[in-house]
């Protein structure tokens, strides 16, 4: 593994890979055949840029995604698990992750790894929930069960009706706290969270408090319901970036296999072109330099810069 500069920062593009579900407002395509097509335009926006993605996926997905993704890791991209306990079938919730107890997160994510590993014949390493929807149990499951890392966290989203309560959380990679999730601790699970402009905290008209952060559109929709500038958004990450210097720098962007990001006369498709265009241009007035990367891979990195610290 090559040793990062102390002005390169890791750009991580993901994707959470899912279904939506009848009848209800959710994320995600009404099938696999969509969903796909969004995938592979994904896969090749970033990539003309010189990003591989982290897909985070759903795994009863694997069904009749496994080969298509297999591909893709084939030629650089991550896969981990993703999973909401409302749609998961095998042991299906009526709650968001976030409201279970311990025993009840093991078992729907011990299901969940064991349906992945079946399609895709190896074990997950790496895990996102649903609505980033979590409580002080999570990261002690994840732990037993063997993920190294991921992204559980949305700095200072508050969305009660879905139990994810990040108010006041770390927002730079950091080892989970296995007592107090929004702070930083010693449980080897490396939390990298999603990156958010903290300079504006905004009120939702779906009921929640969040920060902006550099999704493609909205929650559920393609265009944003509460506007905002991609552009200014990304420069304010990049600015709290640079003043706070975290032991490892990291720019996470999520998106859904929901949205078309090739026809740039679409929301999405702009929205990401903004981010991916202005990354370079916006990190370099600082000094830094975009250097991209998988959550595996920075999961190492945060290990490996975070010993050296300790020393």
């Amino acid at each position: 593994m090559k040793k990062l500069a102390d002005n390169e920062v890791l750009v991580l593009f993901t994707m959470d890979v899912e279904l939506a579900s009848s009848g209800s407002t959710t994320s995600g395509p009404r099938n696999n055949k969509e969903g796909a097509q969004r995938i592979k335009e994904y896969m090749e926006t970033v990539g003309d840029y010189g990003y591989t993605p982290t897909f985070f996926i759903h795994p009863e997905l694997g069904e009749d995604l496994a080969n298509l993704f297999l591909g893709l890791k084939e030629c650089g991209a991550c896969l981990g698990l993703h999973i909401h306990s409302t749609k998961f079938a095998p042991v299906r919730h009526e709650v968001e992750l976030g409201a279970l107890s311990f025993d009840e997160q093991k078992k729907i994510l011990k299901t969940g790894m064991d349906v992945f590993e079946n399609y895709f014949k190896f074990r997950p390493k790496i895990f996102r929930p649903g609505c980033f929807s979590a409580n002080d149990h999570t990261y002690k499951v994840l732990n037993e069960l063997g993920f190294i890392g991921g992204s559980v966290c949305i700095p200072g989203r508050i969305w009660a009706e879905r139990y994810c309560i990040w108010a006041g959380a770390y927002p730079y990679a950091h080892y989970a706290n296995e007592n107090m999730r929004q702070m930083p601790g010693r449980s080897p699970f490396v939390e990298i969270p999603l990156s958010v402009d903290t300079s504006r905290l905004v009120r939702h008209p779906l009921g929640f408090d969040h920060y902006f952060d550099l999704r493609p559109g909205d929650v559920y929709s393609d265009e944003n319901v509460v506007e905002r500038d991609h552009r200014q958004v990304l420069s304010n990450i990049i600015k709290q970036l640079a003043n706070d210097n975290p032991v490892l720098k990291t720019i996470v962007i999520d998106v859904h296999n929901d949205r078309n990001f090739k026809d740039i006369s679409i929301t999405p498709a702009k929205q990401l072109k903004a981010v991916l265009e202005n990354l370079r241009p916006e990190l370099g007035k600082y000094g830094l330099v975009p250097v991209n990367a998988s959550y595996v891979e920075a999961i190492q990195q945060f290990r490996t810069r975070a010993n050296q610290c300790m020393k």
